[in-house]
């Protein structure tokens, strides 16, 4: 086999020995979320973690497959052809499937989220909400759909129902809560969750329990600009309208009422306001940085030998 061919497959198979020690961070993660000291943590530390692992797989595929192919092109020799053993082709095919299927629920997820937003749009019409800067929609669906679309430019999509029975301040506390979905990315982390390799019950619990956390953060700093009963008012009446009414499915957007518990929302924010604490989502990210250039200058050779043991493993 080439020299091209073999750092192609090496390439297939690190992406595929990248999730698999993704899956077993977000196994762990899953886990210790379970303990009772979990709830302690502060509510951006809870979500920057749950982001952090369930992104694992995709982050760390990321990181590796460089490495691989930098240490391959350094020490491998010119025009050094091998026959490689049985377990490159085998992790390169689960590689390249893998890859496969993150091409595939991506390009669903927005598929799906445009398809929704486009049918909105023609039975809809502009309007103006207060508190709320970007373009807004008034859409008519059988479900009471209050939601932001969009990572770059983001609008917010707001059934006529939910506008007829909320008044102004009940309006400008659901588009304080939007706009801090919009501040946290919250509609970015969707997508990638959405072609992040990882299935299973640990990653959708991750998925899960972010969402939850994401709402509560959003229902915090929205408090922080008008008051918990307003707010709570509106999650209220919306969740009335709701009754009944098929949800929408799934989708890269941040909606205002899912699969959360709304009674432990509507207590909370009818408790003693609360900090969302500091933000940690930059933290795994920055250390990675420095781990990588470790690797870089002193883990090269180490890295090239795991390689070819890969190579030859199987023969």
């Amino acid at each position: 086999m080439s020299p091209s061919a073999v750092r192609l497959c090496l390439a297939l198979a690190s992406v595929a020995l990248a999730v698999a020690f993704g899956h077993l961070l977000v196994a762990l993660t899953s886990a210790a979320t379970r303990r009772a000291g979990w709830t302690r943590l502060g509510l951006r530390t809870r979500a920057s973690l749950l982001v952090q692992a369930r992104l694992a797989p995709l982050t760390l595929a990321l990181a590796i497959v460089p490495l691989v192919q930098i240490a391959f092109w350094r020490f491998e020799p010119v025009q050094h052809a091998e026959r490689p053993g049985l377990a490159l082709p085998l992790l390169a095919v689960a590689g390249a499937g893998l890859l496969a299927v993150v091409a595939r629920r991506g390009w669903r997820s927005l598929a799906a989220t445009q398809r929704v937003t486009r049918a909105w749009r023609g039975t809809g019409d502009r309007t103006e909400i207060a508190g709320w800067q970007g373009p807004a929609w008034i859409v008519r669906t059988p479900f009471p759909i209050v939601a932001v679309v969009g990572v770059g430019r983001a609008e917010l999509y707001v059934s006529h129902e939910v506008l007829r029975v909320c008044d102004a301040a009940e309006l400008a506390a659901i588009a304080a809560h939007e706009r801090a979905h919009v501040a946290g990315h919250d509609n970015l982390t969707r997508l990638l969750f959405a072609v992040a390799p990882a299935a299973g019950r640990a990653a959708g619990r991750l998925e899960r329990l972010w969402a939850a956390t994401a709402e509560e953060i959003a229902d915090v700093q929205a408090r922080a600009s008008g008051d918990g009963v307003t707010l709570a008012q509106a999650l209220t009446k919306v969740a009335r309208l709701a009754v009944g009414a098929p949800p929408p499915a799934p989708l890269a957007m941040s909606a205002l009422i899912g699969d959360d518990r709304l009674e432990g929302r509507v207590r909370r924010l009818l408790e003693p306001a609360q900090h969302p604490g500091a933000m940690l989502r930059g933290w795994p990210t920055a250390a990675v940085v420095p781990v990588a250039l470790a690797a870089v200058v002193w883990g090269l050779p180490a890295i090239y030998d795991a390689a070819e043991f890969l190579v030859t493993l199987g023969r």
